[in-house]
């Protein structure tokens, strides 16, 4: 059996128990109720069955005694019956449709006795084959069974209602609370690393949930705060002397007497123009993963932005020999920064281009579905074995058939920087063969 997992499913699964127990609660009461009357019936009629056959009465002190007793005032409402071996009535009020079992039973209207609905009977076998019959009510009050069940239903219902309300207002509190910390979660999922859980009272058990969830956020943002703060004083440290170091190699070049060693210094030129782009790309995935360009969205196509860049980029396929097929290019509104998406798709068509050979066929396209924009670069290259996908979306992940190509490993991280910042996400696909890309983003409202 499976236990509840949402908040509706275990507070029904709660009341559901509750209305079972006090069901069952409510039946046993009535029960013991029904039981206790009936007790103290049976005790009567056993108590006047005793006075009636004290010291072995003969049949007509019996039937004497019989007629005193109906006549008695406290013995008004006992019905008594004597009858003989043959069933002839011999003394007493009452005359009963059907015969009554021997010792005591329960009896209702079936009986035909007047004015009586349920009550209990008892019956003795005298000598001589005379028997004597007692009836009395346990209900004196007609429907009295019926109006006991419904203040039984009544009560029991009032708790079970209480019972209700509460579970009610337990589930909007912890809805409530974990909507907070949820929607706290998702701002910082956003880039937002300043978001907190509001605090409504700090002595209660919610309230120190939410202090404690608050004091792991303020770690984790002075920890990622630090973190970034050591990734930019080192790009924008090194940045420095590092363009110091390429100005002076290119004055080197230039110099008449440099012809010899030029090729190593156009080498040392190119590699330190490698590195100053992959701390360039450093800054850039640190900036967007901030989340302050957000501020800087406008509605626009994702179609549009992708053929552009699509468009543009061709010439470098086709100086590699390769085939660039572009579209279809369904229109989808977006909530975007139009200077990001186009680096998004550059990068990818990029990295399509940098890695498959000669005579390779690329596509890239845009597609609307039901759950938003889906923006697909495809090639039927080597692509990335899925166990490597991981790799391949890491900072400076580099797999080992491209180590020996140009890069950093940091067009893929920025890539999905770039995606996270719009609320979507990037999916590396196998493409059988190659390697397909696929960048899902929120379509605008």
């Amino acid at each position: 059996m499976t236990s509840p997992r949402s908040l509706r499913a275990i507070a029904l699964a709660f009341l559901t128990a509750i209305a079972l127990a006090t069901v069952l609660t409510c039946a046993g009461v009535y029960l013991a109720l029904v039981g206790a009357i009936d007790r103290q019936v049976d005790k009567r009629l056993q108590g006047q069955a005793a006075e009636l056959l004290a010291d072995n009465p003969d049949q007509p002190l019996l039937m004497h005694r019989i007629a005193q007793e109906t006549r008695r005032r406290d013995s008004g409402d006992i019905g008594f019956l004597l009858i003989d071996a043959r069933g002839r009535h011999l003394a007493g009020n009452i005359a009963p449709a059907h015969g009554f079992p021997q010792g005591l039973s329960t009896i209702d209207r079936s009986a035909g006795i007047h004015g009586l609905t349920r009550g209990r009977a008892l019956v003795h076998a005298l000598p001589n084959g005379l028997t004597l019959a007692l009836a009395a009510e346990s209900e004196p009050i007609d429907h009295h069974d019926s109006h006991r069940m419904l203040i039984l239903a009544s009560g029991f219902g009032t708790i079970l209602l209480l019972v209700a309300l509460g579970t009610l207002a337990l589930g909007l509190a912890i809805r409530r609370n974990i909507g907070a910390v949820r929607h706290a979660a998702e701002a910082i999922v956003d880039g937002d690393l300043r978001a907190r859980v509001p605090v409504e009272r700090a002595g209660s058990a919610f309230g120190r949930q939410a202090e404690a969830f608050n004091h792991m956020l303020d770690r984790i943002e002075a920890l990622m705060t630090s973190l970034s703060q050591i990734s930019n004083d080192i790009a924008h440290d090194l940045r420095t002397p590092l363009a110091r170091l390429h100005g002076q190699l290119a004055r080197l070049a230039a110099e008449p007497g440099a012809d010899a060693l030029r090729p190593q210094v156009e080498e040392a030129m190119a590699q330190s123009e490698e590195i100053l782009a992959m701390f360039a790309a450093i800054l850039r995935i640190t900036e967007v993963e901030g989340g302050d360009r957000r501020a800087m969205f406008r509605r626009l196509d994702l179609a549009e932005i992708a053929a552009g860049a699509a468009e543009a980029i061709e010439a470098l396929a086709d100086e590699k020999g390769q085939k660039l097929r572009l579209g279809p290019w369904d229109s989808a509104p977006i909530e975007g920064d139009a200077r990001l998406l186009t680096q998004l798709v550059v990068n990818l068509i990029e990295n399509a281009v940098n890695h498959t050979p000669p005579g390779s066929t690329l596509a890239v396209s845009v597609t609307r579905e039901s759950d938003g924009a889906v923006l697909t670069v495809a090639d039927d290259g080597p692509g990335i074995a899925p166990a490597e996908h991981a790799l391949a979306l890491r900072r400076f992940g580099r797999l080992e058939h491209s180590r020996n190509r140009p890069g950093h490993g940091l067009g893929l991280p920025l890539v999905q920087a770039i995606a996270a910042l719009h609320r979507g996400a990037l999916e590396l696909v196998d493409n059988r063969p190659g390697l397909r890309v696929r960048v899902r983003l929120p379509l605008a409202p």
